[in-house]
């Protein structure tokens, strides 16, 4: 088995860097939510409001 020594891979990454990438985070995790929230609402609800789902 070699050896080798860990690296800490956010080392190397300016803080910039790392804000832009939990910006991106941040709007990918809004984006979701928005279409969970629109499937939910458009699509599921009025089925169970009419009781055909459950």
């Amino acid at each position: 088995m070699a050896n080798y020594t860990q690296r800490e891979w956010r080392m190397g990454q300016s803080a910039p860097k790392a804000r832009t990438d939990l910006g991106q985070t941040a709007t990918l995790g809004g984006i979701t939510l928005a279409l969970f929230a629109y499937i939910v609402y458009h699509f599921i609800y009025p089925l169970v409001a009419k009781g055909l789902l459950f």
